[in-house]
């Protein structure tokens, strides 16, 4: 093995403290994880995780002691639909430049700006009381969202730039375990804080943890760039009409299960979903007649004032207006003379070498079976979702306190995690992917099973310990198996969006289904009878996968990235 040194990372007195805690046999395997990189990515993964936490478990905790009703409860789960979302706005983090700010580095100061604002948008939340104004406590924890699931952006590209190609592998593990880490402290720390000074003091505690990422990214320097994303330049009509068209009726369907929920989220999340792709297809299909792709700035007055209404309402924007409303109309009007304009235009460059060039959807949907692997993929987390995020309104109507919620979901939930990605990491490596990744699809869904056991118990902290540990244990198992096997579904040409689409589809299912029916279900049949239904849920995805491992299947849609996935059967022969 190549020494550091030789490589130009020199150890420093604290880190050659740490290396002879080691024996010497082990020391070379320890080497790698205690350089400069690969330890600014376990600091940048801290940052990562603690957004996720402050409108996921901490949240349900704080909303549940307040008496909001499970059905509003749990649809706060939408607001991570933004992280499923994230691939929308993700170019915007590549391309665009900060003015002034860009000087010390695009990534540096995309990092500094994000982590502010989340910081920002953390305090925000934790200080607006929801039994005041519950929408007003969405609309936080959906910006809280959005700015988490940017500043997980910025992030990664930033960690994937800082990391040399080899250090990859190890930086990806550091970064795992720094996000865990992150959301550990945060979900402890909210709830230890919130017992003796309130929840705004807890939510502004736990923002102090964006501050990791910025300081990295301010000793580490800027990265240099090595990932150049190559997209289609052009579109043709029927999908860009497509796309139009479908936001009336999912923005329909989203104010529909809005007010059945009492909770608006989900209109709101459809806007977030469809506003950033909108500029860059609008864009592409432009440049298809030969327009300009800058029409994008003719349509900002239009699309602005189009979105107030919709979140707002009309009469409260025409009253903000006054005599000014009267613009709205042309706005309006020449915003959708645009927009017609481009859906009913021929395509011009039909048949050119430009338009033949391949994006992501169409290279993966191109391969062999890609509908039932994209199946499998909606299907493989549903039960697992479902149960996750309902976990800490169990605890709440169980008794539980803060501190041993803190104690053992968060503590001995963590710990059991690592375990699982360690046996996880031993298992993938001597079983092979396909095995591997069906033993962690059993486990996890037998370890929501745990919990109908915790229901029907009460109040047992041995008993919520056994729980957390089993499903915290097989979600390790799960975190190493099933990610490796959605990143050799990637094709090496467009891996971070390959990637950043199946695992928004792993888990999109499950969230929305959570937010819109979960609360419900509760009171309506009880946690025995719903972690019941939530372990029944999640075979469908163990049985599919089984048979795609016995056709066949499973090798034969794998991306290019993975062309050399371990496999047990193989090694043996």
């Amino acid at each position: 093995m190549v020494d550091i040194a030789e490589r130009g990372v020199r150890l420093g007195p604290i880190r050659e403290f740490i290396l002879g805690l080691f024996p010497s046999p082990v020391r070379p395997g320890v080497r790698p994880y205690l350089e400069n990189a690969p330890l600014a990515a376990l600091f940048l993964g801290m940052s990562s995780g603690f957004p996720f936490a402050m409108i996921g478990a901490t949240l349900t905790t704080r909303l549940a002691q307040d008496d909001i009703e499970k059905s509003a409860v749990t649809a706060f789960a939408l607001t991570f639909l933004a992280y499923n979302l994230k691939w929308a706005w993700a170019p915007i983090i590549d391309k665009v430049r900060i003015p002034v700010l860009g000087r010390i580095g695009q990534r540096r100061s995309w990092l500094l700006v994000i982590g502010l604002a989340v910081m920002g948008a953390v305090a925000l939340l934790g200080n607006i009381d929801p039994t005041a104004s519950l929408p007003a406590v969405a609309l936080a924890a959906i910006l809280v969202g959005v700015l988490g699931a940017t500043f997980d952006i910025v992030i990664d590209g930033y960690r994937i730039e800082l990391l040399e190609p080899e250090q990859l592998g190890v930086g990806s593990g550091m970064s795992q375990y720094g996000w865990r880490i992150g959301a550990a402290v945060a979900g402890a720390l909210a709830l230890v804080v919130a017992a003796r000074m309130g929840w705004g003091a807890a939510y502004i505690a736990c923002g102090l943890l964006a501050l990791p990422a910025v300081i990295t990214g301010l000793v580490m320097g800027e990265p240099t760039r090595k990932i150049e994303r190559s997209w289609p330049e052009f579109m043709t009509r029927t999908p860009y009409a497509i796309f139009i068209l479908s936001f009336p009726l999912a923005y329909g369907g989203g104010v529909a299960l809005d007010r059945w929920l009492g909770v608006e989220i989900l209109s709101l999340m459809v806007i977030v979903g469809y506003v950033f792709p909108m500029f860059d297809l609008t864009a592409r299909r432009a440049r298809d007649i030969g327009w300009s792709g800058h029409v994008n700035w003719l349509l900002v007055p239009s699309l602005a004032a189009l979105l107030s209404i919709l979140v707002f309402d009309w009469p409260t924007v025409t009253q903000w207006l006054g005599a000014g409303a009267a613009i709205l109309y042309p706005l309006l009007a020449l915003g959708a003379a645009v927009i017609a304009w481009l859906c009913i235009t021929p395509t011009r460059t039909e048949g050119s070498t430009q338009s033949k060039v391949v994006g992501p959807l169409v290279e993966f949907f191109s391969r062999e079976g890609a509908i039932i692997v994209l199946v499998f993929v909606l299907l493989h987390k549903i039960g697992d979702t479902l149960a996750n995020l309902t976990f800490r309104l169990l605890f709440e109507d169980l008794g539980y306190t803060n501190d041993e919620i803190a104690i053992y979901d968060v503590g001995v939930g963590f710990w059991a995690l690592l375990a699982g990605i360690f046996v996880g990491g031993m298992l993938y490596a001597r079983l092979g992917m396909k095995i591997s990744v069906l033993i962690s699809l059993v486990l996890m869904a037998v370890s929501n099973f745990s919990f109908a056991g915790l229901a029907a118990v009460g109040h047992s902290n041995i008993g919520m310990a056994l729980a957390i540990g089993f499903e915290n244990f097989a979600s390790g198992i799960g975190g190493v198996a099933v990610v490796a096997y959605l990143s050799a579904l990637c094709n090496l040409k467009f891996t971070a969006t390959h990637f950043a689409l199946l695992s928004a589809a792993a888990s999109i299912l499950g969230r929305f289904l959570t937010g819109t029916t979960a609360g419900s279900l509760i009171e309506t049949m009880g946690y025995v009878n719903f972690y019941l239904l939530t372990t029944a849920a999640a075979f469908p995805g163990v049985i599919l996968f089984w048979w795609m491992m016995r056709s066949g299947l499973v090798d034969r849609s794998l991306g290019t990235a993975g062309s050399e996935v371990p496999d047990a059967e193989e090694d043996r022969g």
